[in-house]
């Protein structure tokens, strides 16, 4: 009988032991997660979204666990919110069916559904929700980046033709040439007799030795009657009717065309600009959207920079 009494107190003390062991351990664990590493103008980062962040690191990147990865995924996470909050101050908001969507990209491009994409991170210990905050955050700075600086964005045809001669220096292409064009116009009555038209022809011609770029032709122009200029803007050679698309394509850049009759009067084109561009509309599209993206991105740099600067950033 004292043997039995002995037992079941050293089995209570036993389930004791246990019970404390798993309520002091497990809330030091909770509470270790949802320890503070930094705030960010008050705004806390959690140990929880450090780790979290790892993993997912880590399994896009295959880069191990380590102090260094750590210290990369704080700053990462520092620069997120600052652009979060930055994009809330700029009431860019970003809805769940837009995270949807770039989710659903996401996953295509492995090659799995967003359920099973999902699915494969959950066993890897990887929240799903970690990578929405991810996107949601590049997706709402983009659009904070894209209208902050958009009348500051800008991309001409040399560039992009200098782009493609860098890219494809050696690669045939199909080349066109483009016109910049000012249209100079001497009226003609109705039913001209061929006094007239000569006498006009001649204006012309002296006008063709006098004009030496368009910054010159209202200067020209002013004192002669019944004479206008007028720009024509950007034409490609095929998109000129001839036999003017011969005459254009024999004038250098500066020098006016020899004068031609048409049913309005006499016309004369001055060549202010004149360049080879690629046929591929396709592939000047992409370059542009690509130099396009290059000139956001120097911007973003910038403006990230700044706010970093300002912000109240407090590692615990």
């Amino acid at each position: 009988m004292q043997l039995n009494m002995r037992s079941r107190v050293w089995f209570l003390v036993l389930i004791s032991f246990v019970y404390f062991s798993l309520h002091s351990t497990l809330p030091a664990h909770a509470q270790n997660e949802q320890s503070i590493v930094v705030l960010v103008n008050d705004e806390p980062i959690t140990n929880y979204d450090v780790t979290q962040r790892m993993r997912l690191l880590s399994v896009t990147t295959r880069q191990p666990a380590s102090d260094a990865l750590r210290k990369k995924v704080i700053e990462e996470l520092i620069s997120e919110r600052i652009q979060l909050q930055e994009a809330t101050k700029n009431s860019v908001i970003i809805t769940d069916e837009q995270i949807k969507e770039v989710f659903t990209s996401v996953a295509a491009s492995n090659k799995m559904s967003p359920e099973k994409l999902t699915t494969s991170l959950a066993q890897l210990g990887v929240n799903i929700k970690t990578m929405k905050e991810q996107i949601r955050s590049r997706v709402a700075w983009r659009r904070v980046v894209q209208r902050k600086f958009r009348s500051q964005v800008s991309v001409n045809a040399s560039q992009i033709d200098k782009a493609i001669s860098v890219e494809e220096p050696s690669k045939d292409k199909q080349e066109a040439t483009e016109f910049d064009l000012q249209r100079v116009r001497l009226e003609l009555p109705d039913s001209p007799d061929q006094k007239t038209i000569a006498s006009r022809l001649v204006e012309a011609e002296r006008l063709r030795n006098r004009i030496k770029s368009c910054s010159s032709i209202a200067k020209v122009i002013k004192p002669v009657r019944k004479a206008s200029a007028k720009s024509v803007g950007r034409k490609k050679a095929d998109q000129v009717a001839q036999p003017t698309r011969a005459i254009l394509l024999a004038t250098k850049e500066g020098q006016m065309t020899p004068p031609t009759i048409t049913s309005s009067g006499i016309e004369l084109y001055v060549v202010c600009a004149r360049r080879s561009v690629n046929r591929n509309d396709k592939q000047r599209q992409k370059v542009r959207s690509k130099l396009v993206s290059q000139e956001y991105n120097i911007l973003a740099r910038r403006h990230l920079r700044d706010l970093r600067q300002d912000a109240f950033v407090e590692h615990r």
